[in-house]
């Protein structure tokens, strides 16, 4: 089962204080915790103090853990989830936690997550509005790619038929925003996946230059 709501709050102005970011995402989950009647879980790629007082305090509240924490700091995946800064891995761990509630996120522009918002429909939390649809050439291009994904490109085939879908998109804005990899991982791309998509990515982006 997927998660029943999706939130962001896009990594979209460096000026913006993380405690702010944070803020934003504590207020959406602590909402979904409410009408779920549900605890929620902060996933961090660490399990080291982050220093941003808002996470704390939603850490108090509730429970968190990483994707690399001991099997007895993993929930069950019952209530809403909060993933900070998350990268593929981290967001495929958050989403499975989150099944059956709801996951709101927190970008870090080293993972774009615009792709990934538009896939799902997110709703933006900076905004407050939900993020609009990809382009459908480009959402076509992501059903194919996730179609020849589940053995996470990790063939030959695989790979032929990712580098072929790649090569109709470099030229895109999509491309060059970076949204390919998070909307493939919400199609249902595994992280490992999304890993060597960005692996034959950097190739053909090498070629382009």
């Amino acid at each position: 089962m997927t998660p029943l709501a999706f939130a962001w709050v896009p990594d979209d102005d460096p000026t913006r204080d993380w405690g702010v970011a944070a803020g934003w995402a504590v207020r959406w989950v602590d909402e979904r915790c409410r009408m779920e009647g549900a605890t929620g879980v902060l996933v961090t790629n660490t399990m080291s103090h982050l220093g941003v007082p808002e996470l704390d305090r939603f850490e108090q509240r509730n429970s968190r853990t990483s994707r690399r924490a001991g099997r007895a700091r993993v929930p069950r995946g019952e209530g809403p989830v909060l993933a900070y800064v998350p990268h593929a891995e981290e967001l495929d761990f958050a989403t499975r936690l989150a099944r059956n509630s709801s996951l709101g996120v927190v970008e870090t522009v080293s993972f774009p997550l615009g792709g990934w918002a538009a896939w799902l429909g997110a709703f933006n939390l900076v905004t407050e509005e939900f993020t609009g649809p990809l382009d459908t050439a480009v959402a076509e291009a992501v059903e194919r790619l996730n179609f020849y994904g589940n053995n996470g490109f990790g063939d030959d085939f695989g790979k032929r038929m990712a580098r072929s879908i790649l090569e109709g998109l470099t030229d895109r804005p999509e491309w060059s925003a970076g949204l390919l990899p998070g909307a493939v991982l919400a199609a249902g791309v595994s992280d490992r996946g999304v890993k060597n998509l960005e692996k034959l990515m950097t190739r053909l982006g090498a070629r382009q230059v």
